[in-house]
């Protein structure tokens, strides 16, 4: 991932940037335009012995208290494996103002790092936070807490006991209308594989009972000359439930399950163009359609492929974009990118996206749908 640009092309990219988001992989391909609210409700900077402020994800608590958690990097590093713990924002007014000081939620407890937290709240009421523990280059998995009624985490549950490489983004755990819960996985290595497959196998991660006991479901059919990465879920109206994958193809791949995650079709490339980055994709509520959170396939030479991020309404399936808009940040081709989404609907037409830049921290913005 670059960091940095050559000042000409800096000069170029500004002037010409809404020229580079034509998107090769949809049929119809709705002009974007550059779109953002006119400032963060929130930024999480970086600062001394804290190199970056990452992946994290919302929860609306009992009280309508907005909760962020992210992974806050401790020391000198921002490395993947550098020492990390998690820590909080809160909001008490809808996502407006936030608290000024990080609280700690969770220590560091792997001997590399703990990140990419999922927050839910479960179908049983209960507050639920998934994360990843890094203990070596073949042992990274995901990880199952409770908040109890004191604020704190209870005991955590492993969802994979045996020793592999598992890669679960921030923000992708489903729970289903069924109450099965789905962890999108991407499995890079195995015990004592301590080289990093770059094409994962894909699959779920399912529970039937609310997250006590793990199972793995069915792989994703591999494509040829394709590498899957970073694997995301949603369950769509008609009671599928959509897989969308990062890949090396320059788009989105997608694939459907008709038996609640248990096994995939035959993957696909989508409508989203996509470089090698993820895309977050949620139901919206009171509605079918979707919406789409990613890194566009941008086009001119030497760009920065997350230099700048897209907003997309998709149809209810996925398989057309019906609007799109630009989030352009100030450091968009200064410091480069913005990375691994977060989003917390508020209502039907409002929510708060999250991203994160390597050296500026977190952004949080509260976007109206309807504005797309």
């Amino acid at each position: 991932m670059s960091r940095s640009f050559k000042r000409v092309f800096q000069i170029l990219a500004a002037a010409f940037v809404p020229l580079a988001f034509l998107s090769a992989a949809a049929g119809a391909d709705p002009a974007p335009w550059p779109w953002m609210p006119k400032e963060p409700v929130l930024h999480i900077a970086t600062g001394p012995n804290n190199p970056r402020n990452s992946e994290g994800d919302f929860i609306v608590l009992d009280d309508g208290t907005i909760l962020h958690i992210y992974s806050h990097y401790i020391g000198t590093s921002s490395h993947d494996n550098a020492a990390a713990c998690l820590m909080s924002r809160s909001s008490a007014d809808g996502g407006e103002t936030w608290t000024a000081e990080d609280k700690l939620e969770l220590e560091k407890e792997g001997k590399l790092n703990v990140m990419s937290v999922t927050l839910r709240r479960l179908s049983d009421g209960r507050a639920a936070m998934f994360y990843l523990v890094k203990e070596a280059a073949d042992d990274c998995r995901p990880y199952m807490r409770v908040r109890q009624d004191d604020g704190t985490w209870g005991p955590r549950v492993c969802l994979v006991p045996e020793l592999s490489y598992n890669v679960v983004n921030n923000d992708r755990v489903i729970q289903l209308a069924s109450g099965r819960l789905l962890v999108p996985v991407a499995r890079h290595a195995c015990q004592g594989e301590t080289k990093f497959e770059s094409n994962a196998k894909t699959f779920c991660l399912i529970s039937d009972d609310g997250g006590n006991n793990w199972r793995e479901g069915q792989p994703v059919e591999p494509t040829e000359g394709i590498d899957y990465q970073e694997p995301g879920l949603c369950e769509l109206a008609d009671g599928r439930v959509l897989m969308n994958i990062r890949t090396t193809g320059g788009s989105q791949y997608f694939t459907y399950s008709t038996d609640g995650g248990e096994s995939w079709g035959k993957p696909f490339a989508s409508c989203i163009d996509s470089p090698l980055s993820p895309t977050l994709i949620k139901r919206i509520p009171g509605s079918d359609e979707l919406l789409a959170v990613g890194n566009p396939l941008l086009r001119m030479a030497g760009c920065n492929e997350r230099a700048t991020v897209t907003i997309e309404r998709l149809s209810p399936d996925g398989s057309e974009i019906l609007a799109r808009k630009t989030m352009e940040h100030p450091e968009r081709f200064v410091a480069g990118d913005w990375q691994y989404p977060s989003i917390c609907f508020l209502d039907n037409d409002t929510a708060l996206v999250a991203y994160f830049t390597w050296t500026g921290g977190i952004y949080i913005y509260k976007i109206k749908l309807s504005d797309l």
